[in-house]
């Protein structure tokens, strides 16, 4: 902390150096300045308000069923209206504002001038403000004037505009959602009538029949396995029993053949069963004739076989007996039960299919009906739209939407508003200093001089055993002396100056 306070220290007794530096700069600063101020033309400024009435009567009663007036936003319609090169041109003839109108360049310069001093400004409290800046105070009264003028014709005109271009839009609106909203309607009637008892909410449900359709086909997978578990211990028996060594005899052709007959009793009898309660058409009763038809036709092919065989005993013991029939049973129950699980299968898969087939009718359906309802809603807005651009459009026509009322005319300024010369010579004079002290401040760097033995030492690295000190002379100190009194006196002229400047301007 010392060393920098030493180090700023330094740059302080540095720039004491360069005193004389500091006070002819501040000297040329402040009197090229000060003339350049005064010389700067005075700029008068001339100012009208507007009150916008907005009847605040009727906006009330009106609310919801007339276009409200956006005060706020006047702001940009005036400047839309009035910031072009027509209306420039025309506030300039109004005024009486001298220069070139029949050249292209000459109106552009006109109308630049203008832009550049107008300004229009407000819009909160339905207060308006237009300013205009000028050399001559006459010249910005009748400026502000002609603003005046051309606004409010203007803002009427564009108001009447904008309700006409409004409404025809509105109306090209309506016809073309009426019409898009008839063949949305159109497109769902003919979707209708293509899927007529495919659309949603029309016949059973198709989830809960694929459901039992399921649940049977597994149902009935499961007794298809345990037949076929049933006749492969069946089949074990009657090996074992065929197997053994008792005298039962071997079964020849006529064996086979009797329990061919068996089996087709068997299938006769679940024949039956079933035309109890379907018909000849039905998947099983049809199967089962297909199994019996094949089985006669192996009896057929064994009998001719057996003219040339030698005959054989059939076998006689009962219980043999007992186990083939028992295994014709169970096979005549598999061949139905894998007909109806063939049946089963069939139905699941048209009913996925249809499930299919509803999921993407239901789907467009959907689509269609979305497209609808946002039409309809779009052309339902647009309508209610068309009620009240013709009720506002009424009530414009009993009175004016928007009333300009001038709350303030446009003044005469008797002072200048610009420039602002006491903050201008203040301005030029402290930055004469602050120039002035740069610039020995940048002296300070270029040349610099070790002003105590700390900043030597700390500059060199080497130790420091002493100083001497100045003695200065009678003559010497006396031109010291001199030279200071000429420093303050010099800088008391520059503050006697600066206070002078601004006497005269304040008394102006």
């Amino acid at each position: 902390m010392q060393d920098q306070f030493a180090e700023i220290i330094a740059y302080a007794k540095g720039i004491v150096r360069y005193k004389w530096v500091v006070i002819i700069c501040a000297w040329v600063v402040s009197i090229a300045g000060w003339a350049y101020v005064y010389k700067m033309p005075d700029q008068y400024e001339s100012m009208a308000k507007v009150h916008v009435d907005t009847r605040t009567m009727l906006r009330p009663l009106l609310r919801g069923l007339a276009l409200q007036t956006d005060v706020r936003g006047l702001v940009a319609v005036m400047k839309k209206l009035m910031f072009t090169q027509q209306n420039m041109l025309k506030v300039a003839e109004l005024a009486g504002m001298e220069g070139d109108y029949d050249t292209d360049k000459g109106r552009y310069a006109i109308a630049s001038k203008l832009k550049s001093g107008l300004h229009i400004s407000g819009g909160r409290g339905e207060i308006f403000s237009i300013t205009y800046h000028a050399e001559n105070p006459v010249m910005a009264q009748k400026v502000v004037q002609a603003v005046l003028t051309v606004f409010s014709e203007q803002a009427q005109q564009s108001t009447l505009n904008d309700v006409d271009s409004a409404q025809r839009f509105i109306e090209d609106q309506i016809r073309e959602y009426e019409q898009r909203l008839r063949n949305a309607e159109k497109a769902r009637e003919n979707f209708k009538r293509a899927n007529i008892g495919m659309l949603p909410g029309q016949g059973e449900s198709l989830v809960n029949k694929m459901q039992t359709l399921k649940a049977e086909l597994e149902k009935q997978k499961l007794m298809l396995v345990e037949l076929s578990s049933r006749r492969k211990v069946l089949q074990e028996q009657l090996d074992e029993a065929l197997e053994s060594d008792d005298e039962w005899g071997l079964t020849g052709l006529s064996d086979d053949a009797s329990e061919e007959e068996s089996r087709i009793a068997a299938l006769e009898q679940r024949k039956e069963e079933l035309l109890f309660n379907y018909t000849e058409k039905h998947p099983l009763v049809v199967a089962i004739d297909a199994r019996i038809k094949q089985l006669r036709e192996k009896i057929s092919e064994e009998a001719a076989d057996a003219d040339d065989a030698p005959d054989l005993t059939a076998m006689s013991n009962p219980f043999v007996q007992s186990i083939k029939a028992s295994i014709n049973q169970v096979d005549a129950e598999r061949a139905s039960i894998k007909a109806r699980i063939k049946n089963y299968e069939q139905e699941l898969e048209a009913a996925d299919e249809q499930f299919n087939t509803r999921l993407a009718i239901e789907t467009e359906m959907q689509n269609l009906n979305r497209d609808y309802s946002t039409i309809r809603a779009n052309y339902l807005k647009l309508v209610e739209r068309k009620e009240q651009a013709s009720m506002s459009e009424k009530v414009d026509d009993q009175a004016s939407a928007l009333k300009f009322k001038i709350a303030d005319p446009a003044n005469l300024p008797l002072k200048p508003s610009a420039p602002n010369r006491p903050l201008l010579y203040s301005a030029v004079f402290f930055a004469g200093i602050v120039i002035g002290v740069g610039i020995a401040l940048v002296l300070t760097f270029i040349k610099p001089v070790f002003i105590s033995t700390r900043s030597l030492r700390s500059v060199t690295g080497l130790p420091v055993l002493g100083s001497v000190s100045v003695f200065l002379t009678e003559k010497a100190l006396r031109q010291r002396q001199l030279n200071n009194l000429a420093f303050y006196t010099i800088g008391f002229l520059l503050v006697i100056g600066y206070s002078g400047v601004m006497v005269s301007d304040l008394m102006s």
